[in-house]
């Protein structure tokens, strides 16, 4: 059983402390201060506060706010994994370690008498404090799990490839896997004091890991196999005597490394770690015998991003593909490294909004270039509509013919006869409804070849494991999205129904108000759990609603101007994005000063616009489509405004330069403005200021009646805070395009086709066309959905991934783009020579 601590309130500190240890916790400094069990000395007056079972760490909401202690007020016992103990904490408490004495929420101490009523907390920078510490809380609402005597981040195959994962001579803190050790940040203090006071500290540093662990206890029937050989029965054994009871148990373990919400965190970042990454495991086990089958899902682990503009927004590519590469081969070589083979699951419509994601998807894996990489493109919506979830069994028919020697992990008393070759790794757009689905029918199959390996039934166990698998949906999906997930009747019971149906409305609508309401405090709250600063800037905007982005973000851009005369103060703002990071940016130009604040990342520049000498519009390298490059000193800064057309994009690009210009004339600084190929400086041309003004002043009023009606709509969204009638535009004037068409041109597509590759791709996708069916309409299926055998897969053409020329004699279409919504889209560059004329490009690209 895991501890049981008193907490004690004396002058300057607060001491947690039982028969074994006590840990001293300064009310001045916030310092920890581990020590061997004494009893307390009675002239400190000890105030027994309550009891607690440990402690997950220290946490400072704001810089000027006290530091806190968050103390493991309840927890409930959960199962026990590989013979350890695990309990899922239930609830915490903030403990301020400050000279107030709080009244804290904490059970109360059998051994003495209810401590008197504290004062309340002291409010400093209250309701934004107040706002964090409440979605800290709800952070932790059952949602993490620890265990002080046992290693629970490593699965079972990895338990079984390396001994220090259960060398009980190395710490348990240390043993742990740190992508799911969640408080590592939080136990900072305990860890430096390590090396000096080793056996005092140890038990304090306990590892937290946020996910979801069930176990469920099973009675089968003895049908043969390990199980029945296991065992010595008489000469006629009895019914009862074959009757066994086995153990199946759910593990999921959610990665902290890109940790977040729904549309704050998407994709991946340049160390490789994706958003929503969580690795599950199956475990089947009984009388010393284990058997274990691990699956990951995690987010498109390329550069993107879902700008919340409307119910369902369309994913916008931020990096190209080269860019997307890196970051994907960090991930990739982590999961073969990690699971031997791997085959990449994309459930992603293959035409619509989620199209241009899983192209960019299809061609990153590609140019990965390795054979223990298979990518298989599933179109769920296409095959398993109109509530026929059944028809996934095609994707896991033709699955087992590229997952068969991938197996599972067997031991028989802690010795290994058998390990995991391989990992599916699922995902869709959110990585949780789509994916729930499909990786439990996966598991399904597992569980099927691991019951026949110990001779269980497996029909007596799919209750069971249906159940522990739509919990374990609903938990993920509650951590990502804020609500359970969808289509969990299906996970549970096998069945889709009206009912489910309605639960799933129900849980879309309340997931919407979540992220557009909530989401802002929870992503600050993850964030400072893992030390990284928060964006206070949205948060002290009220209520954090990405849906009115762009206005919150500039007002926010007035109230930090130094000048308290704001309109003097403010000469521009703009929403743009950053040619380095490809991350979007509040820009906001003043007299004196360029302001950029990134949107998706903690990082701020500031430039005296008296050292921004030099100006320059045009292309940079590896881009179809021009910026603004500010050269400040030493700084460079290449940006672009969000635009709604491509065509506005030069146009708006001018009017920034004539604003920088302006404010610099007022300063009496000539500016230097030039034009052309940003990546060949020597060949930049100086461009006429009076040319910049002039032009400037007709692009304005062109753009005067679009600005109004941007402006009013963005208006509209900020009162409709104060009013229930009045319902917030769902768009702002705002729509991102592509900011990454690239020109085949370039010759890195023409190397990816002539180049031979390792990495295989294939399409699941119907054996058969709908006009088959409807001449044969008196069939026993009563649509194509039902078909469960009308699939094929097949490879996917390398010209369908990359954008190349059709051959001209076999098409005739016209020279386009389409985008994902079918709209044709012409597209026309510079010329070489960097002047203005138009080049249209003669091929269809497929994109």
């Amino acid at each position: 059983m895991t501890e049981t601590y008193e907490v004690f309130s004396i002058s300057g500190h607060y001491v947690l402390h039982n028969e074994h240890r006590s840990l001293w916790c300064s009310k001045l400094d916030g310092g920890l201060t581990p020590s061997n069990s004494s009893a307390l000395d009675a002239s400190l007056e000890p105030v027994c506060l309550g009891v607690c079972y440990g402690i997950v760490g220290r946490i400072q909401f704001l810089p000027d706010s006290p530091v806190n202690l968050v103390l493991i007020s309840d927890r409930q016992f959960v199962c026990k994994l590989h013979q350890h103990e695990v309990y899922r904490i239930n609830d915490i408490t903030i403990l301020p370690l400050s000279l107030e004495t709080p009244h804290l929420n904490l059970h109360t101490c059998k051994n003495h008498p209810p401590p008197p009523k504290g004062a309340k907390v002291a409010e400093t920078d209250t309701k934004i404090e107040r706002k964090l510490e409440e979605e800290f809380v709800k952070w932790f609402e059952k949602s993490f799990y620890y265990s002080t005597t046992g290693d629970i981040t490593h699965n079972l195959t990895e338990l079984q490839q390396s001994t220090s994962y259960s060398d009980t001579a190395i710490p348990l803190w240390n043993r742990v896997k740190e992508r799911y050790f969640w408080n590592l940040s939080m136990l900072d203090t305990l860890i430096s004091s390590y090396s000096q006071f080793p056996e005092v500290c140890d038990p304090w540093i306990i590892p937290v890991m946020q996910g979801y662990i069930e176990s469920k206890e099973v009675e089968v029937s003895l049908v043969g196999g390990l199980l029945a050989s296991t065992l010595s029965f008489n000469s006629s054994p009895s019914l009862e005597e074959k009757t066994l009871t086995v153990t199946l148990t759910v593990v999921s373990r959610r990665s902290k490394y890109r940790a977040g919400t729904r549309f704050k965190r998407r994709g991946i970042d340049v160390e490789g770690n994706p958003a929503n990454y969580v690795e599950t495991e199956q475990l089947l086990e009984y009388n010393g015998h284990v058997t274990s089958y691990t699956i990951v899902r995690g987010s498109v682990p390329v550069y993107w991003y879902q700008p919340l503009t409307n119910y369902r927004p369309k994913p916008v590519l931020l990096q190209s593909p080269e860019e997307s590469l890196k970051a994907f081969k960090i991930h990739m070589d982590n999961l073969i490294s990690q699971h031997g083979k791997v085959v990449i699951v994309n459930l992603l419509d293959s035409q619509g909004k989620e199209a241009p994601l899983g192209d960019e998807y299809a061609k990153v894996a590609y140019m990965y270039d390795n054979e223990k990489l298979t990518y298989v493109a599933f179109d769920f919506n296409e095959y398993c509509g109109g509530m026929k979830f059944d028809n996934v069994s095609a994707l896991l028919k033709e699955l087992d013919g590229i997952t068969d020697n991938y197996g599972f992990t067997h031991t028989c008393n802690g010795e290994s006869l058998q390990l995991q070759k391989g990992a599916v790794r699922v995902n869709c757009m959110d990585s949780l409804d789509r994916t729930n689905v499909v990786q439990g029918s996966i598991a399904r199959t597992s569980l099927k070849n691991q019951a026949l390996l110990m001779g269980v039934p497996f029909a007596e166990l799919l209750t069971a494991a249906n159940i522990l698998w739509a919990n374990n949906g609903d938990a993920i999906s509650t951590q990502y999205a804020g609500t359970a997930a969808l289509k969990g009747d299906y996970t549970r019971t096998g069945e889709r129904g009206v009912a489910g149906m309605m639960r799933d409305g129900v849980s879309s609508v309340t997931r919407m108000y979540i992220n557009v309401f909530r989401d802002t405090n929870r992503q600050a709250a993850i964030d400072i759990m893992m030390q990284i600063e928060p964006e206070l800037l949205d948060i002290r905007s009220g209520e954090n609603e990405e849906l009115d982005c762009i206005p919150s973000l500039l007002e926010e851009g007035k109230r930090c101007m130094p000048s308290a005369d704001e309109s003097k103060s403010l000469h521009k703002s703009w929403i743009c994005q950053d040619y380095s990071t490809g991350q979007a940016c509040g820009v906001w130009l003043s007299a004196n000063f360029l302001d950029v604040v990134t949107i998706d990342r903690d990082s701020k520049l500031s430039l005296a616009i008296s050292t921004c000498d030099k100006l320059q519009i045009g292309q940079p390298a590896n881009s179809l489509g021009h910026y603004l490059r500010i050269v400040s000193g030493k700084t460079v800064l290449t940006i672009r405004p969000l635009t709604a057309d491509v065509t506005q994009l030069q146009d708006c690009l001018v009017r920034m330069a004539h604003a920088i210009v302006s404010c610099r004339d007022d300063l009496g600084i000539p500016t230097q403005v030039q034009h052309g190929q940003l990546s060949k400086p020597n060949d930049l041309m100086d461009m006429g200021l009076d040319k910049i003004k002039s032009s400037a002043n007709s692009i304005g009023t062109k753009l005067a009646a679009s600005a109004k009606r941007m402006i009013g709509e963005a208006k509209g969204v900020l009162d409709s805070r104060g009013s229930s009638n009045t319902s917030p535009s769902p768009n702002i004037g705002r729509k991102v395009f592509n900011l990454f068409k690239r020109d085949e041109d370039d010759g890195l597509y023409d190397d990816n086709l002539t180049k031979p590759r390792k990495t295989k791709l294939f399409r699941i996708k119907r054996s058969f066309k709908r006009s088959d069916f409807k001449k044969s309409r008196k069939s026993k299926h009563s649509s194509w959905y039902g078909h469960k055998e009308a699939a094929e897969i097949t490879e996917i053409p390398v010209e369908e991934i990359f954008r190349v020329p059709r051959d001209s004699s076999s098409d005739t279409e016209t020279d386009d783009t389409r985008d994902s919504s079918g709209e044709s889209l012409s597209l026309t560059s510079d010329s070489d020579d960097g002047s203005s004329g138009a080049r249209t490009h003669s091929a269809t690209w497929y994109c």
